[in-house]
């Protein structure tokens, strides 16, 4: 039984909530609606982990501990619009909290789905390709107006580890040749979560990219990335 689209649903919903009240810069019931919104992505993982054909495959515990990081992240980062005096200190736990999840995502893909006794070109690829992205992503300070100043090193770090997560993924859905269902929508949904930080970038680095738009193209993409991925472990075999 379809039980995930509950949570899926009144997540969507409390989405739509969450935007309206960032968008009105109402920053504190923004948070709490953030963090509920959360919270349903982690509740349809675990359901629909559980009502999958396959609900004793630990690979669910891996993608549940990174949707948990991934609300940590989530309340990190909003808060430090509330906490002005801690912003550096709530952006850089920000920073950490995701990376945190997206190993446990590596983790996970690594021990149930990746094949190390395949081609190297299927890992060193990806390693390349995100070492490329990082480097690119740090010339952008000199092409453009954003300036990362502190938080330089964690977005080398989380660059590397989100550039990473996205093209290992692809890699292994490639490698099994689009076959694995739950495999297939996560390479998808990392490059929605890719997307929504490239946006994120601008946002917390750049001056003159806060508007509505890029609010609401960030959060929606990040969601729909975060809400594919719980929704993928239906599909776990």
């Amino acid at each position: 039984m379809y039980y995930w689209l509950i949570p899926l649903i009144i997540g969507f919903i409390s989405l739509l909530a969450f935007l309206y009240f960032r968008v009105k810069e109402k920053r504190v019931i923004a948070v709490y609606i953030k963090c509920f919104t959360s919270l349903m992505f982690i509740a349809t993982a675990t359901i629909a982990w559980l009502t999958s054909k396959n609900p004793n495959s630990t690979f669910g515990i891996f993608v549940i501990a990174g949707l948990f990081f991934g609300m940590l992240g989530d309340v990190f980062l909003d808060l430090k619009f509330i906490v002005a005096k801690k912003e550096f200190l709530l952006t850089a736990a920000g920073f950490i909290a995701f990376a945190l999840g997206h190993i446990a995502f590596i983790l996970g893909l690594f021990i149930h789905y990746f094949d190390f006794n395949a081609h190297v070109l299927y890992l060193a690829i990806p390693l390349g390709a995100s070492a490329i992205l990082v480097l690119v992503t740090l010339l952008m300070e000199k092409f453009s107006k954003i300036r990362y100043k502190k938080m330089k090193p964690f977005v080398i770090v989380y660059g590397f580890i989100l550039f990473f997560v996205t093209t290992i993924y692809l890699s292994t859905a490639i490698q099994t040749k689009w076959n694995v269902v739950t495999i297939f929508i996560m390479s998808m949904s990392f490059i929605a979560f890719a997307l929504s930080d490239l946006i994120l970038n601008n946002t917390y680095f750049a001056p003159g990219f806060s508007g509505p738009a890029y609010i609401i193209s960030n959060h929606t993409l990040y969601y729909i990335a975060q809400f594919a991925i719980a929704v993928s472990l239906f599909f776990v075999a």
